[in-house]
């Protein structure tokens, strides 16, 4: 087993990693097929989708039950051991790795949808269900789950619930917290809480639901959710408003909902993403030299209405100097134009090492954080590329390596990131949308949170957990660290 340290020592946090005696505890709950202690399934589970960042948990345990996951949770908390709750590993903020080496509990064996209620239009299943599988299930009764993490096709809904995770749809219809009745969790001394249920309102107390659903999995264990579900829409159509300036596309942005549009989506991408996601395929002449573009995604019942709110959207965007828009229909087509869009990730971080930033502010502020992204990153010799959910204010920032030396680069990198979240913060923003503080962004929480705020947050995690054993060394800011991590 790889004896290099973890990033945070446990033992300055009261803890302790298991030895072999409580691997085989471990066993006798889970079963022996349950615990996973070989180098591949370390590694495996020390890495998320946040860049080059991995950390070897001791064992990685996967309970097949709730009262599985409650009986090891009671066995840890009883010897101090870190716990860190783990989904599909999509999450982009290092919030599901074990920065105090311990034990990774996968909650990928709780992958059963447990009812499907189509009189009251909810939905109950565990936290493994791959978000698509789930999404799948109730399209077929002609019902919508709308959360739309652009990691749906891998992500597991636990994973989502931790991170109150949100997509394109967001703008239209919010994020995951929104869509929560009820939650099964566990707490970090084996503790079963239920919350909420099925009904629509619920205002008996204090909302647990709503306080676990986004706690990154340092309050409790989530099993199983009850969710809300709505009719989907019969049709939809989708429009690529092409702009000359970025000024003219954040105008669109705030014009659009203030004329009473609502739709289901609405995403920026500025010039260097467009250049990046061109060079990955061919783009439609009318992007090519704009400055910025906006997708928009109108949904509805009937074709007619849907064509009358694109003309009258066409219409605004000619008014604010936008170019000739182009719109589909078709499914195939349809798929065509959101590619642009779904690709830019891939574009940019295919061409170099980055650094993603995911910044929110007021959509007034759009074409504002734009500049700041840019600024910021070239004072420090780098380049920020730029696009994102503008119908929420939420833009992803990349800030390119390009071909820097590698210290170099990690020194520009952060002292660029630190300029652009207190830019953003000036603009009345924060410093994540919808990836988490997790590891990578603790660090910055005292931009967004007086020390007041934060100390509130830290009883509140001792209430749930106050022996510290889930998920330790996330969300706030302060622990020491011994290691920058270890290579898997």
């Amino acid at each position: 087993m790889n004896a290099l340290p973890p990033p945070l020592d446990p033992a300055a946090l009261g803890l302790v990693r298991p030895d072999a005696a409580g691997l085989g505890a471990l066993a006798a709950v889970v079963g022996p097929d349950g615990v996973r202690t070989d180098e591949a399934a370390r590694a495996a589970f020390g890495r998320d989708e946040t860049e080059d960042l991995c950390f070897l948990p001791d064992a990685v345990v996967v309970p097949a039950s709730t009262e599985e996951v409650a009986r090891l949770l009671a066995l840890a908390n009883a010897r101090r051991w870190p716990v860190v709750p783990r989904g599909a590993g999509t999450g982009l903020s290092g919030g599901a790795l074990p920065v105090a080496g311990g034990i990774v509990l996968s909650l990928a064996r709780l992958d059963r949808i447990r009812e499907l209620d189509l009189e009251n239009l909810t939905v109950t299943a565990e936290a493994g269900v791959v978000l698509a599988d789930l999404q799948a299930r109730v399209a077929e009764h002609g019902l919508r789950y709308p959360p739309d993490p652009a990691s749906r096709d891998s992500c597991q809904l636990g994973g989502t619930l931790a991170e109150n995770s949100a997509g394109p749809r967001t703008c239209r219809y919010g994020a995951t917290r929104h869509w929560v009745l009820g939650l099964e969790a566990v707490l970090a001394d084996g503790t079963r809480l239920v919350t909420g249920g099925k009904n629509r309102k619920d205002v008996a107390g204090y909302d647990l639901t709503g306080l676990l659903v986004g706690s990154e999995g340092t309050l409790a264990v989530l099993t199983a959710a009850t969710l809300r579900l709505v009719a989907a829409p019969r049709t939809s159509l989708t429009l690529i408003l092409p702009f000359p300036t970025l000024d003219g596309a954040a105008a669109a942005v705030a014009a659009l909902f203030r004329a009473g549009h609502q739709p289901t989506a609405c995403e920026l991408v500025e010039e260097r993403a467009l250049a990046a996601v061109g060079r990955l395929l061919p783009l439609p002449g009318t992007l090519v030299g704009r400055a910025a573009m906006l997708l928009v995604e109108l949904e509805g019942d009937d074709d007619e209405t849907l064509l009358g709110e694109a003309a009258a959207l066409e219409e605004l965007v000619r008014d604010l100097g936008g170019d000739e828009a182009l719109a589909a229909s078709d499914p195939a087509e349809q798929r065509r134009l959101w590619a642009i869009r779904s690709k830019v990730g891939e574009a940019v971080k295919g061409g170099s090492i980055y650094k993603e930033a995911d910044t929110v502010v007021p959509r007034s502020a759009l074409a504002e954080l734009v500049r700041a992204a840019r600024a910021a990153a070239e004072r420090h010799g780098l380049q920020a590329v730029c696009y994102g959910h503008a119908g929420d204010g939420n833009l992803h920032v990349n800030l390119l390596k390009g071909d820097l030396p590698a210290a170099l680069w990690r020194e520009r990198r952060d002292a660029a990131e630190a300029e652009l979240f207190r830019a953003v913060i000036g603009l009345g923003g924060s410093i994540t949308g919808e990836h988490g503080v997790g590891w990578t962004q603790r660090r910055y929480l005292p931009l967004r949170h007086p020390a007041a705020a934060i100390g509130l947050q830290r009883e509140l995690k001792r209430a749930f957990d106050p022996r510290g054993i889930l998920n330790p060394g996330k969300i706030f800011p302060g622990d020491a660290e011994t290691a920058p991590g270890e290579p898997c």
